[in-house]
């Protein structure tokens, strides 16, 4: 059971905090997060979401699909959704939840780990990245983490952080006239939320040009563990792109 509900932007405040309370007593067979998007009118976008600010809440759970339609229940009744795709979904349609686009293009993205999400998080988010903020960002999103996410791994991985119990994500498009701007504004959202921030990122949404990124991406166990690896299976350096983490020459 899964898909996302749409609430205009003006109703941003209302949605993100009945969100952060709700999703605070979700069991382990439900997951979510919430975006504020600001989706360009281009084909492909439903009209509803286009050229316009929207709050997007992506739900999925599994088991019982009138107890997950129960629990979504709360959110769908906080303000008037514009568009509701929730219902039964085969598994093989999970990507609809959160409806990526599937053809590349030029972005930023910046992300932080949160300890928690009291109140003043979701307000200092709203200031910087709400309505009528400027904000340039295509998304701002929050994920609740947890679960399985935070119990040690029966084998030995890279995975870092698994304390964290939300993600803050920030995604903008890097068109030319406004790309620096893009940047700055991503790092002053991060900003506004550190004073309950991990420090730490997933490798997978922390900019690649920041030159920090390994220190906060792994601990410092798992560098020296990924550099003794590569200098094991490839001495010569043959992979030289990517995400490699090498010993200091």
């Amino acid at each position: 059971y899964g898909g996302a509900v749409y609430f205009d932007g003006d109703d941003a405040a209302a949605v993100l905090h009945a969100w952060q309370s709700w999703s605070a007593g979700l069991p382990e067979t439900v997951n979510t997060s919430i975006a504020i998007q600001q989706l360009p009118p281009l084909p492909g976008i439903p009209e509803p979401l286009a050229g316009r600010m929207t709050v997007a809440l992506r739900y999925t759970a599994v088991g019982d699909f009138t107890d997950a339609e129960r629990l979504l229940a709360p959110m769908r009744a906080v303000a008037t959704p514009v568009l509701d795709t929730v219902g039964v979904l085969p598994y093989a349609a999970i990507g609809m939840v959160h409806a990526d686009p599937v053809d590349p293009m030029p972005i930023n993205e910046n992300q932080a780990l949160l300890t928690e999400l009291p109140m003043e998080a979701v307000d200092a988010l709203l200031a910087v990245a709400g309505p009528g903020t400027g904000s340039p960002q295509v998304i701002v999103e929050l994920r609740l983490l947890g679960g399985e996410l935070a119990r040690p791994a029966r084998h030995r991985s890279a995975f870092c952080h698994r304390d964290a119990a939300f993600s803050l994500a920030v995604i903008g498009v890097l068109m030319p006239e406004i790309a620096d701007g893009v940047i700055q504004h991503a790092s002053s959202v991060t900003q506004a939320v550190a004073p309950w921030a991990t420090g730490g990122q997933m490798p997978n949404f922390a900019p690649s040009y920041d030159p920090a990124r390994p220190a906060r991406v792994y601990t410092e166990d798992t560098l020296h563990w990924l550099a003794a690896l590569a200098d094991r299976y490839d001495p010569a350096r043959v992979l030289a792109t990517g995400q490699v983490i090498r010993t200091v020459a």
